[in-house]
C-alpha cells in the first residue's frame, strides 16, 4: 500500500488574499493616523495661539494698553521694518538658517523676521506671566508661527501657521495668504 500523503501549506490565492487584507488593513491604520496626527497638531498650535493672547490680555490688563513690539514707531524703530512686514516673533526655538533663527521668510533674507524681532515684546509680557515655551510649530516653506504683525497701532494680530485646508477654530480669523500650502490664523488686538 502507498502511504497518502497530505500537503497542510497555504496555496498561492490564500496567501494573496491575506498579504491584500494586511494591505487594507495597513492604509486604513496609516490614514487615521495621520488625521489624529494633524488634530492634535492644530490642538497644540491653537492653545500656544490662545496662550499669547491671554497673556497678552493680561497686560493689558495691568498696564492699561497692550505692549508695543518695538519703540514707538516699530517700522523703524528696532522692529523688522517694511520688507518683513513688521512681524515680529513670538517665543523662541525657531529653525536657524545661516547661523540665525527667524520665524517669517526665514530663507528668504530682504523679509526675514528674526526670532530676536520678539525680544522687547517677551521682556514686557515676562512682568505679568510666562510666555510659552517648547511650542509645537508649523512649517510651510519659509513660514513659521507663532508671530505678531503689527500693521498699525490700531491693527495688530497674533498669528499662527497651520496645515493647508485647516478651518480657524473659534474666535479666529483666517485666510490662505499667497500660499495654497498654509493657512493662517489669527486673533486680532484692539489697540483703540
Amino acid at each position: 500500500m502507498w502511504a497518502v500523503r497530505k500537503n497542510s501549506g497555504f496555496t498561492i490565492v490564500e496567501l494573496l488574499i491575506v498579504v491584500v487584507v494586511i494591505g487594507i488593513l495597513a492604509a486604513i491604520v496609516t490614514v487615521a493616523y495621520t488625521g489624529i496626527t494633524k488634530t492634535a497638531q492644530i490642538s497644540a498650535i491653537t492653545s500656544e495661539l490662545k496662550a499669547w493672547h491671554k497673556l497678552f490680555e493680561v497686560y493689558k490688563a495691568a498696564n492699561g494698553s497692550y505692549p508695543q513690539p518695538a519703540a514707538a514707531n516699530p517700522t523703524t524703530s528696532g522692529g523688522p521694518g517694511a520688507n518683513a512686514l513688521n512681524v515680529y516673533c513670538l517665543g523662541t526655538g525657531f529653525p536657524t538658517y545661516s547661523g540665525s533663527p527667524y520665524c517669517y521668510a526665514t530663507t528668504n533674507p530682504p523679509y526675514q523676521a528674526a526670532e530676536s524681532t520678539g525680544t522687547y515684546l517677551l521682556s514686557q509680557l515676562s512682568t505679568v506671566g510666562t510666555p510659552p515655551t517648547n511650542s509645537t510649530k508649523y512649517t510651510q516653506a519659509n513660514v513659521i508661527g507663532p508671530f505678531l504683525r503689527y500693521y498699525s497701532a490700531s491693527d495688530v494680530r497674533l498669528y499662527s501657521l497651520y496645515p493647508a485646508y485647516t478651518t480657524c477654530p473659534s474666535g479666529m480669523i483666517g485666510g490662505t495668504g499667497t500660499d495654497p500650502n498654509r493657512h493662517y490664523c489669527y486673533i486680532a488686538l484692539n489697540y483703540n
